[in-house]
């Protein structure tokens, strides 16, 4: 084999490169080839990923980049020749060794930290420096030797090509030759292979390779139309100019180049030049300075012993004193002291700084040294949790701890580790973001021009992440891939599918090197200016870089907030660490599902469980957390959970022994670690080596699972375990080992769990007042939330210019609405209104707040939100006056406040004595506005409806419909042919680019919350008057569940409530006292009566001291049912007294 390819793009060439690293490996090996290069656009991203796949399939990886040379400095940020193409050229990059690989880490960095402009751009400054190790050739006409070549530069490509030589060497430079039946390549090889001659630089030979075979061209195409948003009828869309560009065999390469043979050759000649070793997989721990006289390992013993004395006292059980033992010695062991303290340390940073730290997440929970340095609160002993499922001595892999830190304050402690180690020593981490089975369908289909709406519905049919294994199960998906744009959207969409859409930046992850970060990994900086590294993080862990998980949990926050809150309005001082795990207040709100706002168990589902389970002690807490997943759920195991609590004599043990292990899941296999347990007690294993049981068995790894059995069987013999009870119980842990979770993740956030409950129950005031203000944004939340206070008798105050902060606060024993959660206030209007409130104490007139505010930040548009929510009306309450004024108002305040920074005049041409009623009356007399238009300018600026809601008054009639509530739909999970009743607003039409029709999207609201309506074609055209009136209809339809939550009504019905009325209502009832009702008021209810004549029959309820006696008024006085017969008759009897009932709901 005298050819090898040395330019490829895979798809870390993102939606340019369609070659996945695997399709890269495999492809050459099937060639033959000993050594093949990844080359990717700017980046490193697959560098390692390729290099190990490469290794495993006998084939010498070289890694290196296609970089963009700026032509002149990289910190020059402008087009030389008014063209972005000009902003950079490209250079082929290969490390010829670790120097070489560590001078590409460096180049790749430096190119986005440094030269970004439209790309990442490094110059020949950073070149001549990082220049050892290297091997450089100059790339595709996009190079600048080509360039300069084709645009009559010879001689300036002539210099270039010697400078090259001159800095990387004679051996290390090449001019790269290829030919895709492209003219401008013609032009440009003509001119290389003379450069050649005259300076003696030698030639190779390489295709460019975008795609993996010939007949990859079109959907590469594809490809490119997604990258630059357009489609493939765009005559204009960016394209290469022939479909050569794939990787080619070492025959066809021979035929392009057959009088050239050295520029082929000279490819195995640098591949045989490469000798690049990675060490991977052995950890690089940052330093971790200890104080004198200690080394890692005895400073962390010193820790431990501290820790262990403040948990367990001076007098500390032989049963921890043995766990520490055995733990310390595994971690010295494999050399994690080290890990330990860099977590310890910014762990106690945090609690110094009271920065609110998480119990536990993930297996770290299972550590008693990490119980016993703070790094976690559960003691693993008191739980069953398990070190190994944390760190297995048998397997040299890192420690993988994720932290939960205050969502607010996260920042503080990457912050934090920064400053200690050095800002280039941490950096976040990169996600590749592939092209997922329903994502890749809507992006060729967005290149084909093929409608949205069809796309849409294709999309649907897919099922899980395998397009191919979607259309294998899915009949009515093969019957699409049977239509002809249906199979060339397929077609496409399973070529392109897996391959990398974008990069991102992790949510939490954090890596932390010994040295600068890039002597150990390629850096890369996105578009908002934040820096990550270019591997993943399984790549980091594998090139043995620490990494971490810095989460922000959100209930942390709220937790924080709520103990500060009850200390500011009660006095109480509630140390949550420290709270009893057996209160019985908390497992009476439990048990009644009061959980809305309460982690993890605030879901409809998970609220039907705790109503059926009835918990009673923190492990029911653990295992609810543990078995609330679709495994379980779907497998039955949660039902029999449930079954065997309720009915203790179900619970049995296959073995007498297994009882310490099962007892507190009731018998039922719930958790990893019990697995690996239950391994140990009756077959005997490690503990190390039931851990690998527990990972086969997570994986699905049969070969290992089978293998196991075997030496599980011969254990139990071993112990004289029958074997039939044996075989019984590698089947149990066999079904339920799949599902198992981990305890020890289980159990530190049911702690999390039951501290919120634990707080709602005791405190619910100030826990709703922190639960609200974390959920500003979350307008669905804010209506459960606020409407979950209401109902257990919680006041909510609307936001007042006098009484909100930003934050929901709590005032009178009640929560009042915060500013945060207003639209069109921002955070400089909000500061600067409680700055001047808190100079003046209150604002006690419209004058006095438009007299001391800013009116640079306070401006119109703050002014309409707060009249529009209401904030005003504890000073001014005729909101629709205030509005219409605004202008004025405006103008008067300007003008005021120059008058005074000149030292004349004051507001409205008055003195400072006069009152707020004086300003009114300089105002426009405007009437206020009604109810309803209160009450939807409300909905617009805080959300919701919070004076009232457009429902209210029909709540009562409304009950006795045919329909259900949102909050009742979520419980029994009903999708057809529903009915319900409510407001649809913020109605958008549109047209289906599939059909050329109309249809509406709007939001439907209920008492209990909102879901999008959608209105389609005949239902549209029928109902367009009801759809935009604003008020109450019942509509029905087809609701879309995600979840457990309704998200989607599909409208077919429309009806008024005056026609659910009419056609509904059997008859009407007033309640009357004898001792209330005098003749007038008879007189008046017979009025009434006479005005609102027609075919409803009319039922009095009267009562007369301890009896009540009912009396059907005569046919003559049936009434025709109406919201204003409603009206008139409750302003007589009162609003409680008047009730519809409906033959077909009572």
């Amino acid at each position: 084999m005298d050819f090898v390819h040395l330019h490829n793009h895979s798809d870390y060439s993102i939606l340019d490169g369609a070659i996945t690293v695997s399709k890269l490996v495999d492809k050459a090996a099937k060639f033959g080839m000993p050594a093949v290069a990844i080359t990717d656009h700017g980046n490193m991203f697959g560098a390692i990923e390729f290099y190990q796949k490469a290794r495993k399939a006998g084939i010498k990886p070289i890694i290196g980049e296609e970089f963009y040379v700026a032509p002149g400095s990289r910190f020059k940020k402008e087009s030389v020749r008014g063209e972005k193409e000009d902003n950079a050229h490209h250079l082929i990059v290969l490390a010829k060794n670790i120097t070489g690989y560590n001078n590409l880490m460096k180049l790749s960095s430096i190119g986005y930290l440094e030269g970004f402009y439209y790309k990442p751009r490094i110059d020949m400054e950073v070149l001549e420096k990082h220049s050892e190790g290297l091997i450089v050739s100059s790339a595709c006409i996009a190079g600048e030797i080509p360039r300069n070549i084709l645009r009559g530069k010879l001689n300036e490509a002539r210099e270039l090509a010697g400078r090259y030589k001159e800095l990387f060497g004679a051996e290390n430079f090449y001019l790269e030759l290829q030919y895709h039946g492209i003219k401008e390549q013609e032009i440009a090889n003509s001119e290389l292979i003379k450069i050649s001659s005259e300076l003696n630089i030698p030639l190779i030979a390489t295709n460019d390779s975008h795609y993996v075979d010939r007949d990859d061209a079109y959907s590469h195409e594809v490809l490119l139309s997604i990258q630059t948003g357009k489609t493939m009828n765009d005559e204009n869309r960016m394209r290469f100019s022939s479909d050569q560009f794939y990787l080619k065999s070492f025959d066809e390469m021979r035929k392009i180049f057959a009088d050239y043979p050295d520029a082929l050759f000279n490819t195995c000649k640098i591949a045989d030049m490469i000798d690049l070793e990675l060490d991977l997989g052995n950890p690089i721990l940052p330093n971790f300075e200890v104080p004198e006289g200690f080394n890692l390992d005895t400073y962390l013993r010193h820790l431990v012993d501290v820790g262990a004395s403040r948990i367990y006292g001076s007098n500390i059980p032989k049963a921890v004193s043995d766990r520490i033992n055995y733990e310390l010695n595994v971690i010295t062991n494999m050399k994690f002291s080290g890990y330990f303290l860099i977590v310890w340390d910014f762990i106690k940073y945090a609690r110094t700084v009271n920065i609110p730290v998480g119990p536990g997440r993930g297996s770290a929970a299972g550590s008693i040294v990490s119980y016993c340095l703070g790094i976690t609160a559960l003691d693993p002993l008191r739980y069953n949790l398990l070190f190994e499922r944390f760190l297995n001595p048998d397997r040299n892999e890192m420690p993988d701890m994720d932290l939960d830190f205050c969502a607010d304050r996260r920042e503080e402690v990457i912050d934090y580790v920064k400053q200690k180690y050095g800002e280039d020593h941490v950096s976040q981490i990169i996600t590749i973001n592939k092209m997922k089975a329903k994502a890749v369908v809507k992006d060729v289909a967005r290149a084909l021009d093929i409608p949205f709406a069809e796309a849409n519905a294709i999309s649907k049919l897919i099922e899980g992440d395998s397009l191919k294994k979607s259309i294998e199960m899915s009949p009515e998906l093969k019957k699409v891939s049977d239509t002809e744009i249906g199979k060339k959207l397929i077609d496409i969409s399973l070529r392109l599918e897996g391959l990398t859409r974008s990069a991102g930046k992790h949510a939490a992850g954090v890596v932390i090197s010994k040295g600068p970060l890039t002597d150990y990994v390629p850096l890369y900086k996105d578009k908002d200016g934040s820096i990550s590294s270019q591997y993943e993080k399984n790549t980091l862990e594998q090139a043995g870089l620490v990494k971490m998980d810095f989460l922000g949990l959100r209930n942390l926050s709220i937790i924080d907030k709520c103990i500060k809150l009850i200390k500011e309005t009660t006095g109480d001082v509630v140390d949550i660490e420290n709270i009893p795990l057996d209160d019985k207040e908390t497992y009476r709100l439990l048990q009644k599902a009061d959980t809305k706002g309460v982690f993890q168990l605030e879901s409809s589902g998970m609220q039907n469980i705790l109503r059926r389970l009835g918990p009673t002690e923190f492990e029911d807490i653990i295992a609810i957390v543990a078995l609330y997943r679709p495994g379980p759920l779907g497998s039955g195991m949660v039902d029999d959970f449930i079954e065997r609590k309720k009915k203790p004599e179900l619970v049995k043990y296959s073995h007498p022994t297994l009882e310490p292990v099962l007892k507190d899941t009731l018998g039922v296999v719930v958790y990893q670690e019990q697995v690996m347990l239950i391994s140990q007690i009756i077959a005997g294993f490690t503990l190390p080596e039931a851990d690998k049981l527990r990972k086969a068995m997570g994986k699905k790894l049969m070969d290992i699972i089978d293998n196991l059995e075997t030496k599980f069987l011969q254990g139990a013999e071993k112990k004289k375990i029958d074997k039939k009870i044996a075989v019984e119980l590698y089947d149990m842990i066999k079904k339920f080992g799949e599902y198992g979770f981990n305890k020890s993740h289980s159990a530190a956030y049911a702690l999390v769990t039951y501290q919120t409950a634990y707080l709602k129950a005791h405190y619910r005031l100030q826990y709703m007042a922190a639960l609200i203000s974390a959920a500003p944004d979350k307008q669905e939340d804010v209506i459960q939330y606020i409407n979950d206070a209401k109902e257990n008798g919680l006041r909510v105050l609307p936001p007042s210019i006098n009484g909100s902060f930003y934050d929901f606060s709590i005032e009178d024993n009640s929560l009042r609405f915060g500013f945060g959660a207003i639209k069109g206030l921002g955070v400089k209007a909000i500061e600067n209104i409680i700055e001047t409130r808190k100079k003046l104490g209150t604002f006690k007139t419209l004058k006095q707040f438009l007299e001391n505010v800013e009116l640079s930040v306070v401006n119109k548009g703050v002014l309409e939100s707060l009249i529009k929510s209401g904030s005003f009306d504890a000073i001014h309450q005729n909101r629709a006056q205030l509005f219409e004024s605004i202008d004025l108002i405006i103008d008067f305040a300007k003008k005021y406040q120059q008058d005074i920074a000149s030292g004349q005049g004051d507001l409205f041409g008055m003195d400072t004595s006069k009152d707020n009623s004086r300003i009114a009356s300089e105002l426009p007399p405007v009437p206020e506005w009604k109810d309803n238009t209160k009450l939807n300018f409300e909905k617009e600026i805080i959300g919701i409806y919070l004076s009232g809601h457009p429902l209210a008054k029909f709540e009562k009639e409304i009950s006795s419909f045919p329909s259900y509530t949102l909050a009742e739909l979520c419980e029994d999970n009903c999708v057809n042919d529903v009915s319900i009743v409510g407001i649809i607003s913020n109605v958008v039409v549109k047209r289906s680019q599939k059909s050329g029709k109309q249809y509406a999207v709007g939001l439907f609201e209920d008492l209990n919350g909102s879901i999008e309506i959608l209105i389609f074609g005949k239902v549209l055209d029928k109902f367009n008057v009801l759809i935009n009136c604003g008020e109450p209809v019942m509509v029905t339809g087809k609701i879309e569940m995600e979840g457990e939550r309704p998200q989607k009504i599909l409208a077919n019905n429309l009806k008024s409530l005056k026609e659910v009325r009419r056609e509904a209502a059997s008859a009407i009832h007033i309640k009357l006292d004898s001792l209330g009702v005098d003749d007038e008021v008879i007189v008046k209810i017979k009025e009434v009566i006479e005005k609102h004549k027609g075919n409803c029959p009319l039922f009095f309820h009267v009562k007369d001291h301890s009896e009540t006696k009912t009396i059907r008024a005569h046919s003559t006085f049936n009434i025709f049912p109406s919201e204003i017969f409603i009206e008139d008759i409750s302003k007589l009897v009162g609003h409680d007294s008047v009730r519809y009932s409906f033959t077909r709901y009572d």
